[in-house]
């Protein structure tokens, strides 16, 4: 049944005062809602942010950081801002110092913040997530390296590689696909698939009528079948293909994305619903009022692998976000295994959309939406001090409790990145190189035993 808009309006504003008439007096009256402070000094903007992460940060049951001690360590900086005589204004360099401060050695890998003074046209932003391992080459190359090594082996079955690289084309709102067949024996392959990031459904949603369209779906196509959207085909795709006795995912430097993909892409390598881990969330403004935890599953397509295959997934320090839940996924499944390094350890999920902020869910991204979507100069003119944070909405921990926020996922069997080894003349993978012994053995040798 269709309502009048005026009739839904009214049913909406019955349920916010009965939702309003069961919160305890002093939470409301002691709330301070951070997406709706107009801040027009220094203070103010740093109490709003402030007092922000104190209701909404999700990790304050574990996070180490004295938040209590830094407001009284940073409040009087920013008073002292305020208080500068005209002729010693507030510089751009000490503006973000006294953010950077704010927000050291907080725990959310997620956590991206952008502070404003409009009218001084300077900005501050910080990412106070920290890993102590880094490799000895950017991302980028150390992909095109390894790929360059796939395409020269030995091994790769002939007119099995299909490719699509976003650069060729100056996109980058869909991922780089490659898949191949790597030879194990004669007749017995491993099917190999490496993306870049989780938004592998712009490829169904938005690129079929490109003129490049093919191309970009062509990978796809081949490792799942040709309804991909929907999970692996039985017929036509390298993944249930009757010579494949094993499977590659490679998530290496994969940087996350959309949680749309975990299910058709990840979940149709399974034969059932898989428990990745726990989920909780705040359920109220104190710091540590949080949900029970929940189970955070990834279900099954209909379409989905028909033998229980031994799975790799490759994954590393560039690992992040959504690449962590698909390397937690198979992980976690009987015939899987993770081959690599610790991943980057951000999983706390995000709900960064304006209509999901943090006073309808008492956690996640605050401040001003339209800042951290059209940037400072929408301010020039006014007398505000915009901010946003972006953070986690949930506290994800794996099956056994324990944390992967700042951690990382734990291979199963450690081999650590070989820069070295990849530029050397003749290149190797020697992660990749791993994931294929370990499969001969698995799917050759035990059997023949």
């Amino acid at each position: 049944m269709k309502y009048p808009l005026y009739r839904t309006a009214i049913l909406s504003l019955v349920v916010m005062i009965c939702l309003t008439s069961c919160r305890k007096e002093s939470e409301v009256s002691d709330l301070t809602n951070p997406n709706s402070r107009i801040c027009k000094t220094y203070t103010q903007q740093f109490e709003a942010v402030w007092n922000g992460m104190s209701q909404g940060y999700v990790f304050w049951g574990r996070d180490t950081v004295d938040w209590d001690a830094r407001y009284e360590q940073f409040k009087p900086v920013f008073e002292e801002f305020d208080s500068r005589p005209a002729n010693r204004p507030v510089s751009a360099a000490e503006y973000n110092s006294a953010y950077q401060g704010l927000f050291e050695g907080l725990l959310d890998h997620h956590l991206y913040g952008m502070f404003t003074v409009p009218r001084a046209q300077y900005e501050a932003f910080v990412s106070p997530g920290r890993n102590d391992y880094y490799h000895d080459m950017d991302s980028y190359t150390q992909r095109r390296e390894e790929l360059k090594v796939l395409r020269q082996r030995l091994d790769l079955v002939p007119n099995s590689y299909y490719a699509y690289d976003p650069e060729d084309y100056g996109s980058f709102s869909i991922p780089g696909m490659y898949c191949a067949l790597i030879k194990l024996v004669t007749n017995k392959n491993v099917a190999y698939f490496r993306f870049t990031n989780f938004y592998l459904s712009n490829v169904h949603e938005y690129y079929p009528a490109l003129d490049h369209g093919e191309s970009v779906q062509e990978p796809l196509r081949k490792f799942y079948g040709p309804r991909y959207w929907e999970g692996i085909s039985s017929e036509g795709s390298y993944a249930n293909d009757p010579t494949v006795v094993g499977i590659i995912i490679d998530l290496r430097g994969n940087g996350g994305g959309s949680t749309a993909d975990l299910v058709p892409f990840m979940g149709s390598l399974t034969q059932r619903s898989t428990l990745v881990g726990y989920t909780r969330v705040k359920d109220g403004y104190g710091r540590l009022d949080y949900s029970p935890w929940s189970k955070f599953e990834i279900g099954c397509p209909r379409l989905h692998l028909g033998t229980e295959k031994p799975i790799v997934v490759l994954a590393d320090i560039n690992s992040v976000s959504c690449a962590e839940l698909a390397t937690m996924l198979i992980k976690n499944l009987p015939n899987g295994t993770f081959i690599g390094e610790r991943t980057y350890g951000a999983v706390g999920a995000l709900l960064p959309d304006s209509e999901h902020q943090h006073d309808l869910f008492y956690s996640g991204c605050f401040g001003d939406y339209d800042y951290y979507q059209y940037g400072s100069s929408i301010y020039r003119y006014k007398e505000t001090y915009p901010y946003y944070v972006y953070t986690s909405t949930y506290h994800m921990v794996d099956c056994n409790y324990d944390d992967i926020e700042g951690v990382g996922v734990q291979p199963d069997i450690e081999v650590k990145f070989n820069g070295s080894a990849l530029r050397a003349i003749n290149g190797k993978d020697v992660q990749l190189n791993r994931a294929v012994d370990y499969l001969r053995k698995v799917c050759i040798w035990d059997q023949n035993k």
